[in-house]
């Protein structure tokens, strides 16, 4: 085996521990300081075309414990029954639900961007709760945020639990990793967190207004991500958690072809935003993931026995800490820890075509709109 392998070895190993080493869940406070302190909150949906997702989010927001203001739903353009299921929501009993139609999108702005900026715009409540059409919540789950907003003031972002079902799903395993370490939430040392995930975020309506909301992203594809980090410049902490037992979500669970082109969409760009400490780190892990199982090919065909061992033993290792951490992203069996390489060579290929389609085809499409 060449030097170049040993060292890559070498660096992948560091960088897996220095990547993935914590994975703060977000769980209920005990012993909250002021705790009788009841914000009031806003939820804002921006829903294009989600006729499966949004009567599920909306019966678990009308069944949580914490007193919600009020519950606005942007229609983005949606063809679907998406409108209808708004309105039949309308007189639940309980929330208000508000429904807000965007249409057309003003010159320079993305369509979630877009969406969220309007409904913060009509939005009462002290607190702005912008959530996903597919993200799913326990009864405890606002009770809990709040909590964790209590206690630092801080904006909150959380990655859901990714619920799977369909064997195909598990094609964004590596996707969800890097997700996670691509904005400094599972890397070893003190908190430097930066950007925030789409499905889930948390701010105070007064702040959120005072920096222009999403006016500054306005033209992004990968747009809390850079409203984290513009937040961030601006001097503003961030919290991030993983979404635990009480925040999932089941993306792209359509098919294959929706799981390609749903991490397609915006992955190449969201890449080179990131830190160059963090993507050389990533680079690094990758590379020695996909080194393993091409230099156990190499020592069987050369018969070299030691040498086969040592990397049996290392491909090994990363199979349990690549389980490690995938278990708290999602519902992905170990066994799709044993055959990584096959989730690593697909997500080659999908990274790929995210990079041809972003920079050079500049054709890449999300629900029915290029983006």
């Amino acid at each position: 085996m060449p030097l170049t392998s040993y060292i890559t070895i070498i660096l992948g190993i560091f960088a897996t521990i220095f990547l993935f080493f914590k994975l703060p869940r977000i769980k209920k406070i005990n012993n909250l300081p002021n705790s009788n302190e009841k914000p009031t909150v806003s939820i804002i949906i921006p829903a294009r075309n989600e006729e499966n997702n949004l009567p599920n989010i909306l019966n678990d927001l009308i069944n949580q414990n914490y007193p919600i203001k009020e519950i606005i739903c942007v229609d983005d353009g949606s063809t679907d029954a998406t409108p209808n299921i708004i309105k039949s929501f309308a007189n639940n009993g309980k929330y208000e639900v508000k429904k807000i139609g965007v249409e057309k999108l003003p010159k320079g702005w993305k369509g979630k961007t877009w969406a969220c900026q309007n409904g913060a715009s009509v939005a009462r409540g002290n607190l702005l709760l912008f959530i996903d059409s597919d993200v799913r919540l326990t009864e405890n789950s606002i009770d809990v945020l709040v909590e964790h907003y209590l206690k630092s003031r801080n904006p909150i972002s959380v990655q859901p639990f990714h619920t799977m079902k369909k064997k195909y799903e598990f094609f964004s395993l590596f996707f969800n990793m890097i997700q996670i370490c691509s904005t400094g939430l599972s890397v070893i040392g003190k908190r430097r967190t930066q950007g925030f995930y789409g499905p889930l975020l948390l701010i105070k309506r007064d702040l959120f207004n005072k920096y222009g909301g999403y006016e500054k992203v306005k033209n992004d594809v990968v747009e809390d991500y850079d409203l984290g980090k513009y937040l961030k410049t601006q001097g503003v902490e961030i919290e991030l958690y993983l979404g635990g037992d009480y925040i999932s979500f089941r993306m792209y669970s359509e098919s294959l072809n929706q799981v390609i082109e749903g991490w397609s969409k915006n992955f190449a760009i969201a890449s080179f935003s990131m830190e160059w400490w963090l993507f050389l780190a990533i680079i690094s892990w990758i590379a020695f993931l996909t080194l393993i199982p091409i230099e156990i090919i190499n020592s069987l065909l050369n018969a070299e026995t030691n040498i086969l061992m040592l990397l049996l033993g290392i491909y090994g290792i990363s199979t349990v800490l690549i389980y490690r951490v995938v278990k708290t992203l999602g519902s992905y069996p170990f066994y799709t820890c044993i055959i990584y390489p096959i989730y690593l060579l697909a997500f080659h290929f999908t990274y790929l075509y995210s990079v041809i389609g972003t920079y050079f085809l500049k054709s890449t499409t999300w629900k029915g709109r290029k983006l």
